[in-house]
């Protein structure tokens, strides 16, 4: 029986109907056009009707149907990357060729040449997919193929082109009317699987490859595993960009070298970024785009399952409009929104940077904070295979609220009422977001929420203060509001969820740093003799006015718990077990401004502020001790029951010494 490829004829063809000269003697082995008589006689004209396309089930024949006049004493060429390979014609008529395909045979993109005689000839390029069975494509499917696994096909998994979204059927089939405007096709990995990686990147998205009226197979194949309880790595801005003037990329490989070593402690483990993993600016300066970041984190944390989001410097600066701004992030990274299922959770990604007005000319004029079409259809229709009582993960990289004071917030987004309109009805949400560089966390008990079951994590950066206070102080990497370099850490286990910021260098107790008061001062002639701005000057005085000396003396303690919420809990005891009472304030952490203001702002050139310079956050507490020998032992506590203790010696010394982190 003839096996014959169903509806490829309705795929745009390429048609070659040439006429070739069978020499009398010898051979000639090179390709032809198929003019000139080269001194034969015997004209025959080669009819080949090709598609851009084929599907080969593993073992099969490859047919090639369409008009076509070969016979089996043909020979079929097919040429790949400069190399030929050749296959004999096993059965031929009209409708129809096939020539048999080994089962080590590559699936890609070929050449293929026909050779009749002594003389070959190139007809044109030709996709041969290798797949696990041929599918009946319906009309108007461009984008088709199956999702299946070890133990046979997967149903009900939702895929999407970005704007159309469809399931898969009994036999793990789907099929897409897909325009391929958006130029990709992505699987919402059921729970329960995992897909193969790609070094860390999961295989859940494909590029689209050929034209739009062209059907093309992009065929997934997952593993069973068991989800009940695993780990999420959330890690925050990374700003990989090889600059040498804050040796950004060493410091990178050193973070992620203790990421490398912890992350195989911790069993079932995935991970997630929360964008501007690259920096847009530097993809030309410094020849650092996407693809570079790819590379090195495919080198850096083999083996480690790392889904992305896009942050606003993920995008190509010098593109024109949106998806031309967002098509290197997605040719290497990830698209700029999809989700997926790991065990109870579903996962969302959306990308809240609207690179629309890009002209470019470099102006990065993107609207942060604004998701942009179609994602609102999109997110709908993602949302319809999403059961209520389903826990809810929202990634993006521009955070949904901001931190205003202590406990308060106000609405960030453009968009964050309509946002929040989306998932009403779902039991619990979950935000996880960067961007700022620094740490704070909403609950649902904020007035912010507006009585909705909803979280917001905003997680500080990798990179803390873009790389400068690690490369200035060495062993004091960390972001505008003290918080150390580091990631969050999620631990799953069904429905249950619980989370904790984890510093690189240091194990999960280390939750906090705290400060004696009597020995920490910052004078400009002492720190800053340099300066000579005036508006750098007052900034610095700003910056330090807790700290110029008036509170030498009072006895003051400042901590820093940088993951604290409104859950929280601070309790101070003197040695002999005293309670002191302690209060919640809003400080300019005096490590940042050791580590990053005195060096950078110590210079006449100082003009503006410098990037990482120290800002004022609401997540500290305040206790008073009785005089300036008393020990203290301070504890805190998360909404989960953890518990974080220090005995503080006091006096306690301040220096760069006393509180460096060793990142090795």
């Amino acid at each position: 029986m003839i096996k014959k490829l169903l509806n490829v004829a309705k795929a745009s063809v390429l048609v070659m109907a040439l006429t070739v000269t069978v020499a009398g003697c010898g051979e000639n082995n090179k390709p032809d056009d198929g003019g000139g008589n080269n001194g034969g006689s015997t004209s025959s004209e080669i009819v080949v009707t090709l598609p851009t396309t084929v599907d080969v089930v593993k073992g099969e024949n490859c047919v090639i149907t369409g008009k076509n006049n070969l016979t089996t004493s043909d020979m079929i060429y097919l040429e790949k990357d400069g190399r030929l390979s050749t296959y004999s014609v096993v059965e031929a008529d009209a409708d129809h060729f096939a020539f048999k395909l080994p089962d080590t045979f590559v699936e890609g993109d070929y050449k293929l040449h026909v050779k009749r005689g002594d003389r070959r000839v190139a007809i044109g390029n030709i996709r041969i997919n290798v797949v696990a069975r041929q599918i009946q494509i319906a009309q108007g499917t461009t984008i088709y193929g199956v999702v299946e696994s070890a133990e046979g096909p997967i149903s009900n998994v939702v895929v999407s082109d970005g704007i159309n979204v469809t399931t898969t059927d009994a036999d793990g089939v789907y099929q897409l009317a897909s325009d391929k405007q958006l130029g990709y096709v992505f699987i919402s990995v059921p729970s329960g699987y995992d897909c193969k990686l790609n070094g860390v990147f999961p295989d859940h998205y494909r590029r689209t490859i050929t034209s739009a009226s062209v059907p093309e197979n992009q065929s997934f194949t997952l593993t069973k595993v068991d989800q009940s309880n695993y780990k999420i790595l959330f890690l925050g801005d990374m700003h990989v960009a090889n600059r040498t003037v804050n040796n950004d990329l060493g410091q990178f490989r050193k973070v992620a070298a203790e990421i490398n070593s912890y992350y195989k402690t911790l069993g079932k483990v995935y991970a997630i970024t929360l964008g501007d993993m690259t920096w847009d600016l530097y993809w030309y300066d410094r020849n650092y785009a996407p693809a570079d970041y790819a590379k090195t984190i495919n080198e850096v944390l083999p083996g480690l399952p790392i889904f992305h989001t896009i942050g606003n410097h993920d995008n190509d600066m010098k593109a024109i409009g949106n998806w031309n701004a967002k098509s290197p992030f997605a040719a290497s990274v990830a698209p700029p929104y999809y989700s997926f299922n790991i065990g109870d959770v579903h996962y969302i990604m959306l990308d809240n940077v609207d690179c629309s007005t890009y002209n470019g000319d470099g102006s990065r004029n993107h609207i942060e904070g604004q998701i942009y079409d179609p994602q609102w259809a999109w997110l709908a229709e993602d949302l319809k295979y999403v059961s209520k009582d389903t826990p809810i993960f929202v990634m993006m990289h521009v955070p949904v609220f901001s931190t205003t004071g202590v406990n308060k917030f106000g609405k960030n987004m453009k968009d964050c009422d309509k946002l929040l309109a989306a998932f009403d009805g779902y039991n619990l949400v979950h935000y996880v977001t960067g961007h700022t560089h620094r740490s704070y966390n909403i609950v649902p008990e904020n007035e912010i929420t507006g009585g909705r079951n909803i979280y917001e994590h905003n997680l500080s950066a990798i990179c803390s203060d873009w790389w400068w206070s690690g490369n200035l102080t060495p062993g004091l990497l960390q972001a505008t509001d003290g918080t150390p370099s580091g990631y969050g850490v999620w631990t799953i286990s069904g429905k249950d969820i619980k989370w904790i910021y984890k510093c690189a260098g240091k194990d999960e107790n280390f939750q906090f740093r705290t400060y004696d008061l009597n020995n920490i001062v910052f004078t400009k002639d002492k720190d800053v003799p340099n300066l000579t701005n005036a508006n750098m000057i007052k900034q610095w005085n700003d910056i330090t006015k807790a700290y110029n000396g008036d509170q030498v003396g009072k006895n003051e303690v400042l901590i820093n718990a940088w993951q604290m919420n409104s859950r929280w809990t601070c309790t101070v005891k003197t040695a002999d077990g005293k309670d002191l009472p302690v209060s919640t304030v809003s400080a300019y952490d005096p490590v940042q401004i050791l580590a990053n203001a005195t060096q950078r702002m110590n210079s006449a050139s100082c003009t503006s502020a410098p990037i990482g310079t120290p800002q004022n956050r609401h997540h500290f507490y305040k206790v008073v001790a009785p005089d300036a020998d008393t020990d203290l032992v301070i504890t805190v506590k998360d909404e989960f029951g953890h518990t974080w203790t220090e005995t503080m010696e006091r006096p306690k010394a301040f220096n760069k010494d006393v509180y460096k982190i060793d990142i090795k």
